[in-house]
């Protein structure tokens, strides 16, 4: 079997190729360049460029995404009922894949969106349906892209054959 030395200067440590270093110092260079890493960032953090970077993009952050996190909503004691119910009834099934998973891989998820629906409509059962973060994360890239008109339409069956036709690496995770 061929084998090199490992290139930290003074090492005498035979390693395989393919590798740079022993793993001694690859450990001794991950932890050097994370640290490294840390003080420059914070170094960025305390720039007047850094934090006008910063507010930038926590103000772009707060406009979009935290708005339904910041509406109560999902932190609300009925939903999060509706929700322990919702993954009991389906059993932590995933709702495309029909695969089982824990708790925290699991998003309940609104067929027809939350931000479609008014009153209690919201809290409707049969609208609710379980994902996993990598499907749900693609049904909400797929809502952003179609009009309002053809989500309100959408039926679970639909959801299922647009979320199927996934690529086959993503279906083994």
């Amino acid at each position: 079997m061929r084998v090199h030395r490992c290139a930290e200067p003074g090492c005498r440590e035979l390693i395989k190729p393919g590798f740079d270093y022993c793993e001694k110092h690859y450990t001794q260079r991950v932890t050097k360049y994370q640290e490294q890493k840390r003080i420059n960032e914070a170094i960025w953090n305390q720039s007047k460029r850094g934090q006008a970077l910063n507010r930038e993009q926590t103000r772009r952050y707060d406009s979009t995404r935290r708005q339904e996190i910041h509406d109560g909503f999902y932190n609300s004691k009925r939903w999060l009922k509706i929700s322990a119910y919702v993954k009991k009834r389906d059993a932590y099934t995933d709702g495309v894949w029909n695969k089982l998973w824990d708790d925290g891989q699991l998003i309940v998820d609104h067929i027809v969106p939350r931000r479609l629906l008014e009153g209690e409509a919201q809290y409707d059962m049969e609208n609710l349906w379980l994902l996993d973060r990598r499907t749900h994360n693609r049904k909400s890239g797929y809502e952003r892209k179609l009009p309002d008109e053809k989500l309100r339409t959408m039926t679970k069956d639909d959801w299922v054959k647009i979320l199927r036709r996934m690529p086959k690496d993503n279906q083994k995770k």
